[in-house]
């Protein structure tokens, strides 16, 4: 398909401008075009997700600013650039820690974004100046953002909007594009006015439950991405998939219950952090208030906001204008699956006999995708500009260009830093509409976390972890029975009269190892306090079994390891003691684990935490200063002391704490 799209493009003599585009041209003395235009202003170029703040602090587009004013004047001297379409998320409104003021205007919230971005509102008002049109579709991150006070700021920007925070904009020759952020499908970010009308007392509270985990998101990044543990109530009852209801809510507090215990802020979670007096909420909320627990009469449900949130997508997806709606489970459990939207696009639009559409461009997810459908249909995400993507650390600043008329072209790219434009379009593309194929085979490969049933109470469980969605039945059947074995060894070994309560934690890391390890909490009858103990272990996917060896065989010169060690370069925590650590504790902990190091059971020791760190225990003296001691590195200040088992690991971890 892409020869067929390099031969229209010759035959419509835009060789020059191809070969521009496919090879970069550099050049930074000036605003010099994008690449050499043609005769005909035939172009629509699409962003999205700039993400631009009220703060530099905060903000998400801090370094990229000045690339993206400089791309912005170079769009002006592209001649045959017809239109610039901002596809939401511009002027960000989520992302903010919780510790930002409390607000009740969000005019002039808005006001203050377009004040701390000033050279980038001055260059959308020169692109119009230019003879270019500008567009603006609303996303999620600025779903409260009013007309007028965009007007106020950019005059003639033309606004796409239908639902409240939504909007489509076709545009092409022939209405043949279909330009929309793709919110309005995704349960945790399209606009919600009904889960929260009865709590709040009116139908104005049109923020998701994504706002509220954006905003706590934030602030564990902004926090430096801390390792807290956080006690999260656990729901121990799965329902069966038949009880749909049900069965909905659990895969929703799953997805919560996942990135709630890989981002950890500082605050506690029962700590009034969410205090709202916007968007038709007036009231200070924990994190607890909406997070899913079982309640007293079995059923999953968040205690306070988003209650039975299964319950109204129904109608919020009325409300929202979907033209094809789908169940909750289907849209909750693609809120992680990129594809998703690509499905959506089809459904919406591209597959949809009530329209005419053969080019679908969404935002939303930073993930650039191209999928050209051979039928000359196109489904095109075109990314983010924020500094740090995260989502697919490959490629930031980018952007389609849309080529209308008797047939449409469709292209993706990336802005580099020297001003060069490079063609990812094929890096990032499937086979004939089809997605692209995974570059892990373990990309199936799910975890869920089970409770020894008819042991313990509401306060102590002996949960285990088992996996599901391997392609080797026989390897999946060692692999679970090795986990359940080794999470619930504890309880095994236990006198009659103590009770364990168990959590186990993972990571998967180099792609097929599995790092597990369990924070055991130890009960006994008359005892003045409970003893707390951690257990590790290296498992492999590939395998299913215990064969991967153990961390400390990563390490290649030991000898400088211990000296890290006794140069206090790890980090260091005492389980279950609060408070400041004496100066002597920490200098008495870094000795007693350098020591350790020659023992046999120092290298069952290790385990990969969050965030890219190589962590490791030892037992703590006694309960006061600690039961054990924990101690972490950065991986990546691990490079000269790994072998070469470990350096690829080191390389792939370097983007977790991106």
């Amino acid at each position: 398909m892409r020869k067929r799209i390099l031969s229209f493009l010759l035959a419509s003599c835009m060789v020059l401008s191809l070969a521009l585009l496919a090879t970069g041209c550099s050049n930074k003395a000036g605003p010099l075009a994008l690449w050499d235009a043609g005769k005909k202003r035939d172009k629509i170029v699409v962003i999205s997700d700039l993400h631009i703040g009220i703060d530099d602090n905060y903000a998400e587009t801090v370094q990229n600013r000045p690339l993206l004013i400089e791309f912005l004047q170079r769009l002006q001297r592209t001649t045959d650039v017809r239109e610039l379409v901002i596809d939401g998320d511009f002027l960000d409104e989520w992302f903010l820690p919780v510790y930002y003021p409390s607000y009740t205007d969000e005019k002039q919230f808005y006001k203050a974004v377009i004040a701390n971005n000033q050279g980038v509102i001055d260059e959308l008002n020169n692109v119009i100046k230019s003879g270019i049109k500008l567009v603006y579709v609303i996303g999620n991150h600025d779903m409260t953002l009013e007309a007028d006070v965009l007007k106020e700021a950019i005059p003639k920007i033309v606004q796409a909007r239908d639902a409240e925070g939504l909007g489509t904009y076709y545009t092409g020759d022939r209405n043949e594009i279909a330009i929309e952020h793709g919110h309005r499908y995704d349960v945790f970010s399209a606009p919600d006015t009904v889960t929260n009308a009865k709590l709040c007392g009116n139908e104005d509270t049109i923020f998701p439950a994504g706002y509220f985990y954006a905003r706590y998101a934030a602030t564990w990044v902004l926090e430096g991405r801390p390792k807290v543990e956080k006690n999260l109530p656990v729901v121990t009852n799965v329902p069966d998939k038949t009880n749909v209801d049900q069965y909905g809510a659990y895969i929703y507090y799953s997805i919560l219950k996942n990135v709630s215990e890989r981002m950890t802020p500082n605050e506690n979670l029962d700590e009034k952090i969410f205090d709202m007096h916007i968007a038709g909420f007036d009231y200070a909320y924990t994190y607890l208030d909406f997070y899913p627990v079982q309640q007293a009469d079995g059923t999953i449900s968040a205690p306070v906001l988003f209650q039975n949130i299964q319950r109204t997508w129904d109608e919020r997806q009325k409300i929202n204008q979907v033209k094809v709606p789908n169940s909750f489970l289907e849209a909750v459990a693609g809120t992680l699956d990129w594809e998703y939207f690509f499905r959506q696009a089809k459904v919406q639009y591209l597959e949809n006999p009530n329209e005419n559409v053969d080019v679908v461009v969404f935002g939303h997810t930073h993930v650039p995708s191209y999928r050209d459908m051979g039928n000359g249909k196109y489904y095109i995400n075109e990314g983010t500009w924020i500094d740090h993507n995260t989502d697919y650390p490959e490629a930031t600043r980018t952007f389609a260009v849309i080529t209308t008329g008797e047939k449409t072209i469709p292209a993706l790219y990336m802005y580099n830093e020297d001003g060069s434009v490079t063609d990812i379009a094929a890096s990032v593309s499937g086979e004939k509409g089809e997605a692209a194929p995974a570059a892990n085979p373990l990309d199936n490969v799910s975890f869920d976390t089970k409770a020894l049933e008819n042991y313990g109470d509401t306060d102590t469980q002996a949960r285990y972890v088992e996996v599901s969605g391997l392609a080797d039945g026989g390897v999946q059947a060692k692999l679970n029975k090795g986990l359940k074995a080794f999470c619930l060894a504890p309880t095994s070994s236990a006198e009659k009269d103590t009770t364990y309560d168990i959590m186990p934690i993972f990571e998967v890391v180099g792609g097929d190892l599995l790092s597990i390890r369990t924070y055991n909490t130890a009960y006994t009858a008359g005892a003045a306090y409970p003893v707390n103990s951690i257990q590790t272990q290296l498992f492999s996917l590939t395998t299913g079994g215990q064969d991967a060896g153990n961390l400390w065989d990563f390490i290649k010169d030991k000898g400088a390891f211990k000296q890290l060690i006794l140069d206090g370069k790890f980090g260091f925590a005492a389980a279950g003691v609060d408070g400041a650590l004496p100066e002597e504790l920490k200098a008495a902990a870094y000795k007693k684990l350098a020591e350790s190091i020659d023992t046999p059971e120092f290298g069952m020791r290790f385990y990969f935490g969050d965030g890219g760190n190589l962590n490791l225990w030892c037992d703590g003296d006694n309960h006061a200063t600690g039961d054990y001691w924990l101690f972490d590195i950065p991986v990546m200040d691990l490079a000269s002391v790994a072998t070469d088992r470990l350096l690829p690991i080191i390389d792939a971890m370097k983007n977790l704490g991106n």
